[in-house]
């Protein structure tokens, strides 16, 4: 009897780690991707042969916080959740992390954007 407690309770603790952690990790993200349309703006900059190792960096703060910087632009501050990042005058931005890799997408009045930040 002890024995098979023992083991649901180990199984119930990996199941619950498991479940957390589909998280974001801490650090800086490079931005490799900007589509704006069918047109990525980082490849038009690579083909007109401008560096573009700084042209955006996301970095993830801790569990709740991130900023952003994109050249020319004030680095914003921002929250996030599971499916947001919040600006802070309110805006909320959709995200998806994969891996080591996080898209984040949104609607202009002009057009959608796709940003691809990589670690």
């Amino acid at each position: 009897m002890k024995r098979v407690l023992a083991v649901v309770l180990t199984l119930i603790m990996v199941l619950s780690l498991t479940a957390c952690g589909g998280g974001i990790s801490t650090g800086k993200y490079k931005l490799t991707s900007m589509k704006m349309g069918e047109t990525d703006l980082v490849q038009m900059y690579k083909d007109l042969g401008m560096d573009t190792d700084d042209l955006g960096v996301l970095e993830i703060v801790d569990d709740k916080n991130a900023t952003l910087g994109i050249e020319g632009e004030d680095t914003e501050k921002l929250t996030y959740d599971g499916t947001y990042f919040y600006s802070s005058n309110g805006e909320k931005i959709k995200y998806k992390a994969s891996g080591s890799k996080i898209t984040i997408t949104y609607d202009e009045d002009d057009g959608s954007m796709e940003m691809v930040f990589e670690k």
